[in-house]
């Protein structure tokens, strides 16, 4: 069987001498506008945003209903008027009188509101189960698993995603939407989220939900899972969360994202609970994993570029690649690629399935909606053969991915002292054959070419030991979502 190429990024080590954030060496405007530059610089990748177009399942965002029209319609309509506001901006602002562009400004803020308002619904939204489902998470009463949306999802596309997820994995899934005011205005949320902390009603809910569900004491684990900026919302939730609770609250969390648009992720380090003299530190949270495709532009301006290129920033958590992958809709170009949904009938090496208790005597669940029946992904460790899509989740999971090494050391071998040094300072490359490299060269930085940040330079160090650590491995051996498919659980912790 054929396996994707998959690019692995190892996650950080747990050392805070190492790391930071951006918001502790720039200014707010500073930052926004590097982010605005580095947003324009990936801008010629927005087509591929929506490729390909055809989806092989038909319960992704592009299936047709009164709902997914109406938010096409509504969507489109406000880029246009989106659009127009941004080209006549400058020209207003220098024309008209203070208090009249600012009455202008207002109601096109409120002719914007207006518009989106149809396609908005309820901040929170439950997954639909169907009796099968809902029979397997009732083994689940301990986790809470919550899912933040991202840019242009509607109402109905937030249903379809909790659906999905709970579909998936077996457990109730709860929905914070992110509500969206159109592309434009979206992305614009997007920068002020990044680079000025603004904490928009979406993440104040998302604080207000997480912070339930963590101090729940019913509540063992909470899975958080974020789909573009999702991924900036629950990097903001952590922000706030990690000096209000204690670590033993913490710690309950696992976090998962998709296509994230979040510039940092903080996983502050704590000593095991032996405290021994000469102990490691390790993360608060276990479990953070990032999936993202190369050519999707939201991470290229996102994940990607802060684990490539923003070396002394702090982003926890191992980072799936998926090379030469388009796309950036949650269903058809994530999910659909990693845990396929299939109407067809798959065979495996062990012979033809048998369904017992709703599952396949060779692995593969078994989920009803009407009349018809789908079959879950189960990964296995034997080879799954026909059904197309079957087979291309099975080549992901069992695919074993390159470990970036050049990525890996750059983190691994960077100097938090630079933050003191002169800019005179040259850095000691560790690639064989240096490239200047600043914030602002995206296409450097996508190429894993990229080993200088402005004045924050990287020093010859350790020799990052990560691709002993996971090389060889596939995908399902380094990765921990996957165990929950079908309702499963992973192995009980030592």
């Amino acid at each position: 069987m054929a396996s994707p190429n998959i690019k692995f990024i190892p996650p950080q080590m747990a050392d805070p001498s190492k790391y930071t954030t951006r918001a502790n060496r720039q200014g707010p405007l500073w930052l926004l506008l590097k982010d605005t530059c580095i947003l324009i610089s990936v801008l010629h990748y927005l087509p591929l945003v929506f490729w390909p177009l055809k989806s092989k399942n038909g319960d992704g965002e592009k299936k047709t209903s009164w709902a997914s029209v109406r938010d096409i319609f509504v969507q489109g309509l406000l880029f246009i008027i989106e659009t127009i506001i941004l080209i006549l901006f400058i020209p207003a602002l220098v024309s008209l009188p203070g208090i009249l562009f600012f009455a202008v400004s207002i109601a096109c803020g409120l002719l914007i509101q207006l518009i989106a308002w149809p396609a908005q619904g309820p901040r929170l939204v439950q997954s639909n189960m169907n009796p099968e489902t809902l029979k397997e998470s009732g083994k689940h009463q301990d986790e809470r698993w919550v899912f933040i949306n991202g840019i242009c999802t509607c109402s109905s596309g937030l249903q379809q995603n909790v659906d999905r997820l709970s579909l998936l994995f077996g457990r109730s899934v709860l929905g914070i939407h992110n509500q969206s005011v159109g592309m434009i205005g979206d992305v614009f949320e997007c920068i002020l989220q990044r680079c000025l902390s603004y904490k928009t009603m979406d993440v104040r809910v998302a604080c207000e939900i997480v912070k339930g569900c963590l101090m729940d004491p019913e509540a063992k684990k909470v899975v958080l899972i974020g789909h573009s900026q999702g991924g900036i919302i629950v990097s903001m939730v952590l922000d706030q969360l990690f000096p209000e609770l204690p670590n033993e609250s913490m710690s309950k969390l696992e976090i998962y994202t998709f296509g994230s648009a979040a510039s940092h992720f903080h996983n502050p380090p704590i000593l095991p609970r032996t405290d021994a003299t000469g102990s490691s530190p390790v993360d608060c949270i276990k479990y953070i994993e990032h999936y993202a495709n190369e050519y999707d532009m939201v991470p290229r301006w996102g994940v990607l570029y802060a684990t490539r290129a923003l070396l002394t920033n702090r982003y926890a958590g191992a980072v799936f690649v998926h090379m030469g992958a388009t796309g950036h809709m949650f269903i058809q170009h994530y999910l659909d690629r990693i845990f396929p949904v299939t109407g067809g009938t798959a065979k495996a090496h062990s012979g033809p399935a048998v369904k017992t208790n709703g599952l396949t005597g060779n692995g593969h669940v078994v989920q009803k909606n009407g009349d018809s029946t789908s079959h879950l992904v189960q990964p296995q460790s034997h080879r799954v053969e026909e059904a197309q899509d079957v087979e291309m989740g099975g080549s992901y999971l069992d695919g074993i991915p390159v470990v970036d090494e050049q990525a890996s050391a750059n983190r691994y071998n960077v100097n938090l002292d630079s933050l003191v040094k002169p800019k005179k300072h040259v850095a000691a490359s560790i690639s064989a054959k240096p490239t200047a490299t600043t914030d602002g060269d995206a296409a450097a930085i996508m190429d894993g070419n990229a080993h200088r940040t402005g004045s924050f330079v990287v020093v010859k160090g350790i020799p990052s030991t990560q691709t002993q650590k996971y090389g060889g491995r596939t995908v399902r051996q380094i990765s921990r979502l996957w165990l929950y498919l079908g309702g499963r659980s992973p192995p009980a912790e030592k």
